[in-house]
């Protein structure tokens, strides 16, 4: 192969010095990059090898990821700067129809990703978009990216002219995109029909060129290109045999119009590379650096051959020149006034107080990243872009196109936990409900243990980073009395409360609460022979709460912390409680209880530590103390489990929920989880705790606890599947912990 590409390019350099005098100019190299998903990082070892080689292109077409790695490449990023960008860029997180959970605004990060399926309602009927996927993390990171060429609108006059390929969806016909919008053409270049959202550009509703033209030797041909260099990583049609679900089928019918066009695509090029990624799907963004570098080996093999192209160039034209960086130098803008379009349920007020900037401030475009983000972490919005329009000297209109979420969605669950047992989750988020900017939901969990919570939130505030919430919480858990870690007693345990507090947010992933709760909690005992409390208490609780939420993801987090903190104080108790011994009525006095006021303090933390892409350390710790205390198990610190199931529980591996249970206790553990291979986790954990280490704010005894335990976990897309075999030294019996599905 290497043989016959040398001889073609012998051939005509041989020919080209009478063409050349003739015509007074040297032949004009183009370069095709093909679609195929996360296979078009491997593109990236051909542009590298083209750089070392010193061999200059003069034209650039691409299509899907062709298109977006040839952009870079065309606006003036070298190849190796274009890997380092693909290396640290979270490929997983950019393709994916949620974003991470670290860009979600603190207010909605508890009930964000929770659920399984999540369906839109507009004026009560269901809406469905053109595709999963809309893009927003990856439309602002190409924003970010093309920043440099912010006021060139026109492709031809980028460091090396570019043109990328769309599909018409009306009439299934190629369009070639050259002029306006770098960003808006590549996302409609690379938008997958049925699961990128399509994408508008003028009168026509594009979609992936993939489907018509995924190898657009022909556009770079008619651009002027005389050697054209075509780099192809997909591998056309797939055969009968691998042809084994509908979704192959399907697919495999919308690009037998582009297997068509490659055929003669394919006679275009005088240099063709074929990638061997037969290993790897479209889908394969777990395998990015594999992915890398068997691009990188293929433009080791190429070398010779490009090098010996630029030295033939050279050779005929004296002037040849290989220019190593072209990136445009880009200032800070001045943004001389901002201009909002699709707003329909939220009003510009509420938009222009999240977003922060202000007409006549000088910004960078991290900074006009992170505004936009700030507004679309509301999640009022499917997708923010915007439009960076020369207006004088370093001063730009900034005109921000808005696609705003349905107001109403119906999401649903399902979970299975030893502590909880099964139950069925539902969801109804309805926003702008009674007033505008304002958000109200009821979740259910319909079980033998049902679960109910519901929130109304208000944004207030210059900023719009102020809320005022109410809420109301129920939660029905069995609980059982130890005694030496055996079992004891049974009850039934309810917990319900109503809620109002001030919220106050500095940041996406920082708040701060001030509020009061009134609390009602239920024992409710199955018949023993032991020292039993049958009835209720009510009181209320002043609290200050703070909460810091960096984590990255859902299920399985990788990085990031999460710490939250609660100082409270309860007053005004009233309790109705029957103490029984032996079956015989006793009163509170004589076991010790009374119902004063005392302080509590409540915390839980963990941090997320990647060692490497596939290990991270995990560390937990928790503490939950009652000051001026004297009550029974009502208000106590629950001890055990791997998930928080209860209000007051803080987890410890080795022992079941509720184990044991203290006025007083402290909580640590540590964790290695490992991703086997993707999505399945192994994670060992050893965990220790202190308890029963004040009374009345005397010292006593305090009594220690220490557990280990092993998980299997898989991330799916019905949420986390986890199972853990764990053993507490106190206990000494080997115990068995499953969880399938979101928590409530």
């Amino acid at each position: 192969m290497r043989k016959q590409l040398l001889l073609i390019i012998l051939a005509f350099v041989f020919y080209q010095p009478m063409h050349a005098q003739q015509h007074h100019t040297r032949p004009k190299i183009g370069l095709t990059l093909s679609g195929g998903g996360a296979k078009g990082l491997a593109h990236i070892g051909i542009l590298e090898a083209i750089d070392s080689a010193g061999l200059k292109i003069d034209y650039i077409t691409g299509t899907s990821m062709g298109s977006i790695v040839g952009a870079m490449y065309a606006i003036g990023y070298r190849g190796d700067s274009i890997e380092q960008i693909a290396r640290q860029m979270d490929w997983a997180n950019l393709f994916s129809s949620q974003p991470l959970k670290t860009e979600i605004s603190i207010e909605e990060k508890s009930e964000f990703g929770k659920y399984l399926i999540e369906l839109p309602f507009e004026y009560g009927r269901p809406k469905l978009a053109s595709g999963v996927i809309v893009g927003q993390q990856l439309w602002l990171e190409l924003a970010r990216l093309a920043y440099p060429v912010k006021d060139q609108k026109d492709f031809s006059k980028f460091s090396i002219p570019f043109k990328c390929v769309a599909t018409d969806i009306a009439t299934g016909n190629a369009v070639v995109l050259d002029s306006g919008e770098l960003v808006t053409s590549i996302r409609a270049s690379m938008a997958i029909p049925s699961v990128f959202t399509a994408v508008r550009i003028g009168n026509k509703k594009l979609v992936d060129g993939g489907v018509v033209r995924n190898f657009p030797t022909k556009t770079v041909k008619d651009m002027g290109a005389d050697i054209i260099i075509g780099s192809n990583v997909s591998n056309g049609l797939r055969p009968e045999n691998e042809l084994v679900t509908p979704i192959d089928i399907i697919y495999q019918l919308g690009f037998y119009k582009d297997a068509d066009d490659f055929t003669e695509a394919r006679k275009l090029t005088n240099i063709y590379i074929h990638m061997p990624l037969k290993a790897y799907s479209a889908a394969s963004f777990g395998s990015v650096e594999e992915i890398i570098e068997a691009g990188k080996e293929e433009g080791r093999q190429m070398y010779p051959v490009f090098k010996h192209l630029a030295d033939s160039l050279k050779a005929l034209d004296p002037t040849y020149q290989f220019v190593e960086n072209r990136l445009p130098w880009a200032a800070d803008l001045e943004i001389t006034s901002i201009r909002i379009t699709g707003l329909r349920h939220s009003n510009e007020k509420f938009f222009r107080s999240r977003l922060g900037l202000k007409e006549g401030g000088c910004y960078t475009p991290d900074q006009l990243r992170l505004a936009v983000q700030n507004v679309y972490s509301t999640r009022f919005y499917k997708q923010i872009t915007y439009n960076l329009v020369h207006d004088g000297a370093g001063q730009n209109r900034m005109d921000i196109t808005v696609d705003e979420n349905p107001l109403t969605y119906v999401k649903f669950a399902f979970n299975y936990n030893t502590f909880t047992d099964f139950a069925a989750i539902v969801n109804i988020t309805q926003r702008n409900f009674i007033v505008p900017n304002s958000r109200a939901y009821v979740t259910l969990a319909i079980s033998e243990n049902p679960r109910l919570t519901a929130e109304y939130f208000k944004y207030l505030g210059r900023k719009r980073n102020l809320g005022i919430a109410l809420g109301i919480h129920y939660e029905d858990n069995p609980l059982t009395i130890y005694n030496d870690f055996r079992s004891q007693q049974e009850y039934k345990y309810m917990y319900g409360a109503a809620d109002g507090h001030f919220q106050f947010m500095p940041s996406r992933n920082l708040s701060f609460s001030l509020g009061t709760r009134y609390e009602y909690v239920r024992a409710k005992p199955k018949i023993s022979q032991h020292l039993e409390l049958n009835g209720h208490v009510t009181q209320l609780n002043s609290y200050l709460q703070m909460n810091y939420n960096t984590t990255n993801r859902v299920m399985f987090p990788t990085k990031g912390m999460s710490f939250t903190v609660e100082a409270g104080q309860i007053f005004d108790q009233r309790a109705d409680l029957t103490i029984r011994s032996g079956g015989t009525v006793i009163s509170s006095d004589s076991v010790g209880l009374n119902y004063e006021n005392y302080q509590r303090l409540l915390s839980r933390f963990t941090y997320y530590l990647p060692l490497n892409r596939k290990l991270t350390t995990i560390w937990n710790a928790g503490i939950g103390m009652n000051f001026n205390y004297s009550e029974s198990i009502i208000n106590n610190y629950w001890l055990g489990g791997i998930t928080q199931n209860t209000r007051t529980q803080l987890p410890l591996v080795g022992y079941v929920d509720g184990e044991v249970i203290s006025s007083s206790a402290a909580t640590t553990q540590l964790a290695l989880q490992y991703e086997v291979v993707n999505n399945l986790f192994l994670t060992p954990r050893v965990g220790v705790a202190v308890y029963d280490f004040t009374t009345n704010n005397q010292n006593t005894n305090y009594k220690f606890l220490s557990g280990y335990g092993m998980s299997v976990g898989y991330s799916s897309r019905f949420g986390p599947l986890e199972a853990t075999l764990m053993y507490g030294d106190k206990s000494g019996i080997f115990k068995g912990y499953i969880n399938i599905g979101f928590q409530f």
